[in-house]
Order: C-alpha cells, then structure tokens, then sequence
C-alpha cells in the first residue's frame, strides 16, 4: 500500500531543519529580533537569516541551488499560482 504524504512548516518540522542544517556544515545560532526569534545559519562567508527553521533551509537551499543568480522572477509562477488559485 502507498503512503501519501502531507508535512506542514509547524512546530514539529524546526528541530528536523536544523538538524539537517547542522548536517550540512552549517553554524547555527538564534536570536530576539522584537518579538520573534531570528534563526541564523552560516556557512564560511554566507549568512542567512530566517523568522522559522523552514524557512532557513529554504533559502539556503536556495542559495545552494542557485548560488549568486538566486533572485530568479521569471517564468512568474507566483502569478500563474495565484491565477488558478482565483479559478
């Protein structure tokens, strides 16, 4: 029988994060920024920031991704999501 799957970025997904983070050589600190904290990660002379643990892999997935052209617009899938999401 085949499993689906639904995982949420909630609580029970932080300490995964960071621990996948930390496998990937990453230092990893956090800090009060106001009221929230921010979770830090770096990695030789990279830096990321991030409000949840999730979002810190994602942008350091990111970066590993797409190195220094990160900043990709186009095609616009935010625009076409929200298109059919409006259907």
């Amino acid at each position: 029988m085949i499993q689906s799957t639904n995982l949420v970025a909630a609580g029970n997904t932080y300490n995964p994060c960071l621990l996948l983070l930390r496998d990937k050589g990453y230092q990893l600190s956090a800090e009060e920024s106001g009221e929230r904290l921010l979770w830090n990660a770096r990695k030789g002379d990279h830096a990321f920031m991030a409000y949840s643990p999730p979002e810190l892999l994602g942008i350091v997935v990111l970066w590993e991704s797409f190195g220094e052209d990160w900043n990709k617009q186009y095609p616009n899938l935010i625009g076409e999501l929200c298109e059919h999401a409006a259907d």
